[in-house]
Formats: C-alpha cells, sequence, structure tokens
C-alpha cells in the first residue's frame, strides 16, 4: 500500500507543479493585457485633455468635459468609445459619415 501511495504522491505533485507553471505563464500574460489596456486608456485621456474644443465631432461647449469624465469613470471601455466616437473620425478629415453617395 505505500507504494501505491508514493506513486500517487508524485503523480499528484507532478500534477501540482504543472498547473503553478501553467497559473504563472497565464498569469505574466494577464499583467501584459492589463499594462497594454492601461497605456491606451491613459493615451486616449491625455489625447482627450490635450485636444481643442473645436476639434470635437459635435463642436458642442462641453464635449471635452464630457468625454474626459466618460474616459475616467468608464475606464478602458470609454478610452474605447472615444477611440472610435471621436479620434477616428478625426482620421477621415473630409469626409463625412452622414453623407449619401450618389
Amino acid at each position: 500500500m505505500t507504494e501505491i501511495k508514493s506513486k500517487w504522491n508524485i503523480v499528484s505533485l507532478m500534477i501540482f507543479f504543472t498547473i503553478l507553471g501553467f497559473t504563472y505563464h497565464i498569469g505574466q500574460l494577464l499583467w501584459g493585457i492589463v499594462m497594454i489596456a492601461t497605456l491606451f486608456w491613459i493615451f486616449m485621456l491625455c489625447d482627450c485633455l490635450q485636444r481643442n474644443t473645436d476639434n470635437f465631432p459635435r463642436k458642442g461647449e462641453h464635449d471635452k468635459l464630457i468625454w474626459s469624465l466618460s474616459i475616467i469613470f468608464l475606464n478602458f471601455i470609454g478610452a474605447i468609445m472615444y477611440y472610435f466616437l471621436v479620434r477616428m473620425q478625426e482620421k477621415g478629415d473630409g469626409i463625412n459619415m452622414n453623407e449619401t453617395i450618389e
């Protein structure tokens, strides 16, 4: 019986260290993703704060304040919304998305 128990102890230790190794590598990957998301959030917040109020798509009086607060309180989701709704609109330059092509 002791020989069987010792074999199971060795197998269980091997499984434990394998799981520990996988979780270490997955943890490193998750930290990398968190760092990239945080850098993207900071970059979008800085872009919003440095942008002139005339460069927002709606050109409203409080657009800068609204976008800044949405990026701060919605974090990564707010940064993604800002990227697609404000920053990508700037790249179109002369293209108006609301016009129909005839």
